[in-house]
């Protein structure tokens, strides 16, 4: 069974390996230590047994969420991990009170694309040249609620 939990430290050595596989540009173990400790970092690990199937993250700026990746195991994909993963950090946003969640994405992926939309991502922006000065990134962004009386605020 596949379970979504928060990070720990022991995930850390999976989630590296997985970032390497994923991305070839992989965080350091040192790195994900530092997310642990990090006040405004939300991770959530895809687990079936001792074997990290996906990661996910964001930041939570002063409710505003950025989702940092999203990461899956190439043999666990389409299995509904990016979705649990998605969903465990919409979740815990809303506990945190976020107003919103917003994330880029390559132009290319329509895969992950199509996933944010699934789940009430709409675009709304470009950057153009943004991943390795080559190809744009679609910028896209959840609603969770209006704007007043958020807690969260760096006011």
């Amino acid at each position: 069974m596949i379970e979504f939990v928060p990070m720990k430290k022991h995930h850390i050595n999976g989630m590296v390996t997985l970032e390497e596989q994923c991305f070839n540009t992989g965080f350091a173990e040192k790195t994900f230590e530092k997310e642990l400790e990090n006040k405004i970092a939300i991770y959530f690990v895809a687990v079936k047994g001792d074997e990290i199937l996906g990661y996910a993250g964001l930041w939570n700026v002063c409710g505003s969420a950025e989702i940092i990746e999203i990461a899956v195991h190439k043999e666990f994909r389409r299995q509904g991990i990016a979705s649990g993963l998605l969903s465990a950090l919409t979740n815990e946003c809303i506990k945190q009170d976020v107003l919103e969640i917003n994330l880029e994405v390559r132009e290319s992926n329509s895969v992950a694309r199509n996933l944010y939309k699934k789940y009430g991502f709409f675009e709304n922006g470009l950057r153009k040249r943004y991943y390795d000065n080559t190809e744009d990134a679609i910028l896209m962004q959840k609603q969770l609620r209006k704007g007043e009386n958020n807690e969260n605020s760096c006011n």
